[in-house]
C-alpha cells in the first residue's frame, strides 16, 4: 500500500478483493450447500462471505460438533481466505494468528500477533472476553456488527464472525471467522488506520450462531 498524501492507494489483486462483486462471490472449495445454512441469526443477516464461511466450517467439522485445527486448510478456503481471521488465546489475550490479506489492504494494517481485545474499551473488555470464551466453551458461533468509537459519524460498520476450532482437551478452543464491511460501495476506499489514535470498536449488534448445540445465555450478549 502506498499513500499519495490524500488517501491509501491499493493496487493489484488485493484491490480487486475489496470490490463488491468479488466479495459477494467469495467461496470455499468445499462446503455444505448454502441453501442448507441459515443466514439470519438474531437480528443480523450474514454477509455473503460470512455465510459462505459458515458453510465451509460446517463442512470441515464433519460429524463432530467442532472441527479440529487439522481440519482447517487455507487452500480449501479459496477466495474466502483474504477475509479470514484466525485467533488463539494467550492467557486473557485473544491474539490474531492469521489476518487476511484483503483485511490488511482494507484497513492499512496487519493485525497478525495483535490482541483483538486491545481494541475494546476497557470497561467492556471483560464482558467481551466472556462472550468469546462462551463461543468456544458452549460451543456456538458469534457474529458482531461493530464500528469505530473514534469516528461514529464517518466510520464504516463491519461484520465480524467467530466460530470455534478445537485444539486439545487442555487448551481453550481457537476462534476463526471472517471480517466484512457491511455496506460495500461500488468503489471501495480503504479505511485509514492510525494506531496512535487508539481505535476502539463499538458493538452495534450481536447474535449467537447455533451450530447444533444451542446457544449460551442470551444475557451474555448484553453490555457488549
Amino acid at each position: 500500500m502506498s499513500v499519495d498524501g490524500r488517501k491509501p492507494l491499493v493496487s493489484g489483486w488485493a484491490y480487486s478483493a475489496l470490490q463488491p462483486k468479488i466479495m459477494e462471490s467469495a467461496c470455499a472449495a468445499v462446503s455444505v450447500p448454502l441453501a442448507d445454512v441459515p443466514r439470519e441469526h438474531g437480528d443480523i443477516e450474514l454477509t455473503a462471505p460470512a455465510h459462505a464461511f459458515l458453510a465451509y466450517w460446517l463442512y470441515i467439522r464433519g460429524d463432530k460438533i467442532v472441527p479440529d485445527t487439522d481440519d482447517v486448510s487455507p487452500p480449501d478456503m479459496r477466495t474466502l481466505a483474504p477475509y479470514v481471521r484466525y485467533l488463539h488465546w494467550q492467557g486473557d489475550a485473544l491474539v490474531h494468528r492469521l489476518w487476511g490479506s484483503a483485511l490488511t489492504e482494507g484497513t492499512g494494517v496487519d493485525l497478525t500477533g495483535e490482541d483483538m481485545l486491545a481494541y475494546v474499551a476497557p470497561e467492556r473488555r471483560d464482558a467481551r472476553r466472556t462472550l468469546f470464551q462462551a463461543a468456544g466453551d458452549h460451543p456456538c458461533g458469534c457474529v458482531l456488527i461493530v464500528r469505530s468509537d473514534s469516528t461514529p459519524e464517518s466510520g464504516v460498520a463491519f461484520e465480524m464472525t467467530f466460530l470455534p476450532v478445537a485444539v486439545s482437551p487442555t487448551h481453550p478452543p481457537r476462534l476463526i471467522g471472517t471480517l466484512q464491511w457491511v455496506e460495500a460501495r461500488e468503489v471501495f476506499d480503504p479505511q485509514p488506520y492510525k494506531p496512535e489514535e487508539g481505535h476502539l470498536l463499538a458493538v452495534e449488534k450481536t447474535a449467537f450462531i447455533d451450530v447444533g448445540a444451542g446457544v449460551p445465555d442470551l444475557a451474555l450478549l448484553k453490555g457488549q
